[in-house]
């Protein structure tokens, strides 16, 4: 780049920054001008003020610190731009145009105060669009003016920090390879960070995508399928302004150590964040009132990942997420809401009858047919209780006859308490008819299910499971104990909503679901019925589940029951975490599943340890950790199958400096050494990860092998894996020139 090009940039950037500081400062005196405007009103209310101002004077103070909010938030990301105002340039003619645009662009828009003119456009911004999808030559952008076309003359890449050009350079069709050699080539940072200034092109197509209301994406591990999904919600909020903010949207996490690992994105690109939370939280919600015990996902998590899961067990888990299942529960549910009184008798007292037998068919499946089983059945009782109140009346009146004539009671108080008690005698029996007809025992009727062989057979398309002995009496015994097994709180929670109603949030607008691979049938089914306004991004790797036996849906099934029109599942192919030489050991775990490797990034090769005991085991742990604090890598996962296993491998390690143990769902991320279990790593990303016990026995089902893939494509730079006594044979199916044996042994 020539001399003269370079100081052109480096008199721009000057000229951005003095603006970007002119603009603090003036957002400053105007927050303080707000401030104090806003404490005068409040002064001079209270020297002043009556109930008749008061809706008032709550509707000013609503709209001063609603501005000075929005001037804060504005100071706050102007002070972003000052460590780095934009990464990128495109100069664009327009087609019919002679004039070069010079389009700057970056993490949020700024202009000149005075002039008017655009020194940095958002890289939402429709224009900003083409740095992503095009090189050098023809390109194209689609704005509210439609499609606009021109050349691109020239692509320019920055790296700016702290206000100074590090380096910049001229590129072409895609973010140039330096730059994500660079960014990848680093040690992991505390927590997920923005990938503005390298988005790949098919990444900025499912960013961008706003035809589609519903889209799933598609990808490896370190595709950016997790980045992709929150770089979408920031575009969203900026394209929706005046419809969509940020507690409109959702995102359901895995777990809250996810959660927190990725706060940090929408922030740094100048959004707050949204509302996060994971499918247990709702678990944890419904439970409430219910007279069960919920099996949390820990404690279901341990079990399946411990090397003695029964059999029984596991037949249970795979038929309560399967599909037959799920339409035998679904005929069981219609059953219940349209035939459910079918049976009901007349209530009769005294040889009257006080509401016909047609009458509950005419309540339950006409009138009220649009509300929830349950909330029928209320309507219901309201009704036989207003007819009820001229019977109680003329009952408790001939009661006070009976007693005022036997002339045993002259008080007349007395003679009307003893009234109200022999009338609520008489009628006890039909009070506990009443109640006993409109009320529905949810927890008895799901095990009814399991427990009646022929309303199963009645509402199965299929006959029964070969195992249905083993499933409804573990079913049955569960249930009367109050304890409810983990893989019936979707089908439960399911059949919960649907008798007395979902808890529907229609704020929520739109719903990304993250590691989705991991989600039933029955999860969807819920998801559309809490939340019916939702557009959806749904992410995950099908590669990637960490259930053993849990029968998931496919990316095409979930559609189906989302059943939204403009629907797109996006399938990428790249993975741009691991080294080449992670990436092929990986790949070779899962024969068939091809990666493409984005970047053909150099490291050393991954490293199987064979050890004799535990007191070994520490011992190597101890000096790899030692090799990678050395190398200058700072970000290491020390991952066991399950939390018990964690746990054991703690204790051997305790003298190591700054090692934490993360066993709990709703732990906080942790940077350093971290030892974590399977199930908690997934989605998180570290410089080293050292595999602990693949042996033969800890890695030994067919449903193990998606384990330990997907604990060893957490690693960026450096892979680990130890076994004692004899290896697991996925590792042994892998060729031994992709990895090495450790040179201290």
């Amino acid at each position: 780049m020539e001399q003269q090009e370079r100081q052109f940039e480096i008199a721009r950037l000057e000229k951005t920054l003095s603006q970007v500081h002119a603009q603090i400062k003036i957002s400053e005196q105007t927050s303080e001008s707000h401030q104090s405007n806003l404490r005068d009103t409040l002064q001079e209310y209270w020297k002043t003020g009556s109930s008749i101002d008061e809706a008032q004077i709550i509707d000013v103070m609503n709209r001063q610190r609603a501005l000075t909010s929005h001037i804060h938030y504005t100071a706050e990301h102007l002070r972003k731009m000052l460590k780095s105002p934009y990464f990128g340039r495109v100069d664009f003619i327009e087609s019919g145009f002679s004039e070069t645009e010079k389009i700057y662009i970056g993490i949020g828009s700024l202009s000149d105060n005075e002039t008017g003119e655009f020194l940095v456009y958002d890289w939402r911004a429709p224009v900003s669009a083409m740095f992503y999808d095009f090189g050098r030559g023809q390109a194209s952008y689609n704005c509210p003016a439609g499609t606009i076309t021109g050349v691109i003359m020239l692509k320019r890449q920055f790296k700016i920090v702290d206000g100074r050009i590090e380096y910049m350079f001229d590129s072409d069709l895609k973010i140039d390879d330096e730059i994500l050699q660079q960014l990848l080539g680093k040690s992991a940072d505390d927590k997920m960070h923005t990938i503005v200034n390298s988005i790949q092109r098919e990444q900025n197509q499912i960013i961008r995508d706003q035809k589609h209301k519903v889209l799933f994406v598609e990808g490896p591990a370190g595709s950016g399928k997790t980045s992709v999904a929150l770089h979408r919600i920031a575009f969203l909020l900026y394209q929706n302004r005046e419809s969509l903010t940020s507690k409109n949207v959702l995102i359901l996490s895995p777990n809250h150590i996810f959660s927190d690992y990725i706060s940090n994105v929408l922030p740094e690109i100048g959004e707050e964040n949204v509302v996060q939370m994971t499918f247990q939280d709702y678990v944890t919600l419904s439970n409430a009132n219910i007279q069960l015990h919920f099996q949390s996902r820990k404690d279901y998590l341990e079990e399946v990942l411990s090397n003695n899961v029964s059999k029984k067990r596991a037949v249970n888990i795979s038929f309560k997420s399967s599909s037959p299942f799920m339409q035998a529960l679904i005929k069981y549910l219609e059953w219940l809401s349209s035939e459910w009184v079918g049976e009901y008798p007349a209530i009769e007292f005294r040889g009257e009858t006080i509401f016909r037998k047609e009458e509950w068919l005419h309540y339950y499946q006409e009138s009220f047919a649009m509300m929830p089983p349950s909330i029928r059945l209320e309507k219901i009782r309201i009704i036989l209780q207003n007819r009820m109140r001229d019977l109680v009346h003329t009952i408790r009146q001939e009661k006070v006859d009976q007693i005022t004539a036997a002339g045993e009671e002259i008080n007349e108080k007395i003679i009307k308490a003893l009234a109200r008690i022999e009338a609520r005698e008489e009628l006890r029996p039909l009070i506990e008819q009443i109640e006993q007809l409109t009320s529905f025992d949810i927890i008895a009727e799901y095990k009814r299910l399991f427990a009646d062989d022929k309303l199963y057979s009645a509402v199965s398309n299929t006959t029964s499971p070969t195992d249905w002995q083993a499933i409804k009496t573990h079913t049955v015994k569960s249930v009367s104990r109050g304890i409810l097994p983990f893989e019936d709180l979707p089908p439960f929670l399911y059949f919960l909503g649907v008798i007395q109603g979902f808890a529907v949030n229609k704020d929520i607008k739109h719903i990304v679901i993250d590691e989705a691979q991991d989600y039933t049938a029955f999860h969807y089914k819920i998801l559309t019925r809490l939340f019916p306004n939702c557009s959806w991004t749904i992410v995950g790797d099908p590669v990637q589940s960490i259930q053993p036996f849990l029968s998931t849906v496919k990316f095409a099934e979930a559609s189906e029951i989302i059943d939204q029109e403009h629907t797109l599942i996006f399938t990428l192919t790249k993975s741009y975490r691991a080294t080449l030489e992670i990436q092929a050991f990986c790949q070779a775990l899962l024969p068939g599943i091809h990666t493409e490797v984005a970047i053909r990034r150099k490291g050393q090769m991954p490293t199987v340890i064979s050890v004799k005991d535990f007191e070994m085991l520490a011992e190597q742990i101890n000096q790899t950790v030692q090799v990678i604090l050395h190398a200058g890598w700072h970000s290491i996962g020390i991952i066991t199958k399950n939390a018990v296993q964690a746990t054991e491998v703690y204790e051997l390690l305790k003298s190591l400096k700054n090692i934490t143990l993360v066993t709990k769902e709703d732990d906080e991320y942790y940077s350093g050494v971290i030892v974590i279990p399977s199930y908690l790593a997934k989605g998180l990303e570290f410089d080293a990860v050292l595999v602990v016990n693949a042996d033969a026995e800890n890695y030994r089902r067919s449903q193990d092998r998606q384990i330990l893939y997907t604990v060893c494509t957490r690693a960026l730079h450096c892979l680990y894996i130890y076994y004692m006594g004899t290896p697991s044979h996925f590792l042994n199916e892998i060729d031994t020139k992709l990895y090495q044996k450790p040179e201290w042994i």
